[in-house]
């Protein structure tokens, strides 16, 4: 009788360990430390903001944090026949500005394209979800892709990719 209770007191300690590979990280799971209010500091022109200047400036004078508690969230297309899902996020109490890891050609048919539906992020979350077609990415397959990424110490650290459904 004894054999068996060790055996459910295992299971039951080890299943969860198990199976915490297929869990996708959630939003809660990276809290963001503090909301800023303050002023947005104008925009640092090292080589990404001298760049992108116009994008960065005008998000700059007209956004509020949106992401990671202090950083604003800045989004542009490129590419002339594909078009691909770009952008950075700028520090509203430095003025830096920070790209994206990835490009993202959008997972959703042109009918029903919203761009940037694919993109995901909170104000209170340093976690940063893209899904599509991820250029740029050590795990770039051509396939549709889900990638989750944690904004720590103004770097983007990728957790894990699952595919697209």
């Amino acid at each position: 009788m004894k054999k068996w209770w060790v055996f459910i007191v295992l299971f039951i300690l080890i299943t969860p360990s198990a199976f915490a590979g297929n869990a996708k990280p959630q939003f809660k799971d990276y809290p963001a430390n503090e909301v800023y209010t303050g002023k947005n500091h104008p925009l640092v022109l090292d080589e990404l903001g001298k760049s992108y200047r116009t994008r960065l400036r005008e998000a700059l004078r007209n956004n509020k944090p949106d992401f990671a508690g202090h950083y604003i969230v800045v989004k542009w297309t490129i590419g002339p026949l594909v078009v691909y899902n770009a952008g950075a996020v700028i520090d509203a109490k430095t003025g830096r500005a920070y790209s994206f890891p990835v490009a993202t050609g959008s997972a959703f048919s042109e009918k029903e394209v919203d761009y940037f539906q694919d993109h995901l992020y909170k104000l209170n979350s340093r976690l940063m979800v893209f899904a599509g077609n991820l250029v740029g990415s050590e795990e770039y397959t051509g396939e549709n892709t889900v990638a989750f990424y944690e904004f720590k110490d103004n770097k983007f650290i990728l957790i894990k990719t699952a595919p697209y459904k």
